[in-house]
């Protein structure tokens, strides 16, 4: 009879303070699992009400890959009101296409963060930190401290055109210079981390910036080497986060 791990409760606790919804992937680095024992403990999770899934579509337009979140059991376990399940569930149904995709991508970002370092603080887009503050002009899709820093994520699928990119990165620029920075977010480092598509898009984005606190990496090199890797592409050189390692996750077994 199977029972629940300490790595359960890790992936419970994730899915209700950081994440909406998580792919079989992601789900196996909480676990610290290989795939096929991955997918024998979410069908049983699935099974026992403490996870449900839903599917989005993949690149093969006759598939479906699935997506986890709290089941009703888990929810409740966690201390959570049995009547929000309902809202909470719903909204995770609405979410589609692109939009879904992106928060998937954000989400590899603050994952990686979140097994590699000491984080301390994360406030994602939807936070309502950034919606009562009338001094940001953009909307980041993270910011993070970690043991180490402070850092803006920006997650950039290539989508958006050059011109748009430029006047992101200038609202940055600009918050940070206007002292606006220190005053929302006092006794932080001002870093934006931009993560995104290819070297050669990098190269173009870097004549749009004019502060080398804007740093720039492929998500392939950012989730394949060490958080302290010095992979980072900015104005005036190359930099590595400085990143204290977090506590190594009990393996399930």
């Amino acid at each position: 009879m199977r029972q629940l791990r300490k790595a359960h409760f890790d992936l419970f606790r994730l899915l209700n303070e950081h994440f909406l919804f998580l792919t079989r992937k992601q789900v196996a680095l909480i676990l610290t699992l290989s795939a096929n024992p991955t997918i024998k403990w979410l069908l049983w999770l699935v099974s026992e009400h403490y996870l449900e899934r839903r599917y989005r579509a993949s690149s093969f337009s006759d598939f479906q890959t699935p997506l986890y979140y709290l089941g009703p059991k888990a929810w409740r376990m966690l201390g959570n009101p049995p009547e929000s399940y309902k809202p909470y569930r719903a909204g995770i149904e609405q979410w589609s296409g692109v939009q879904l995709e992106h928060q998937l991508a954000v989400y590899d970002v603050i994952l990686k963060f979140l097994l590699e370092a000491g984080v301390r603080r994360i406030v994602q887009s939807q936070d309502r930190f950034w919606h009562e503050s009338l001094s940001f002009e953009v909307i980041p899709d993270a910011w993070i401290e970690y043991a180490g820093g402070q850092a803006f994520l920006e997650i950039d699928r290539a989508t958006e055109s050059r011109q748009v990119v430029m006047q992101k990165l200038e609202k940055y620029i600009r918050f940070n210079e206007s002292g606006l920075h220190k005053i929302l977010l006092p006794g932080t480092t001002f870093r934006v981390l931009f993560i995104t598509t290819s070297e050669e898009w990098i190269e173009a984005l870097e004549q749009l910036t004019r502060s080398d606190d804007v740093w720039f990496a492929t998500m392939e090199e950012f989730l394949k080497e060490p958080l302290d890797h010095q992979h980072w592409f900015a104005l005036k050189g190359f930099y590595a986060l400085q990143i204290a390692p977090k506590e190594e996750v009990q393996e399930l077994r």
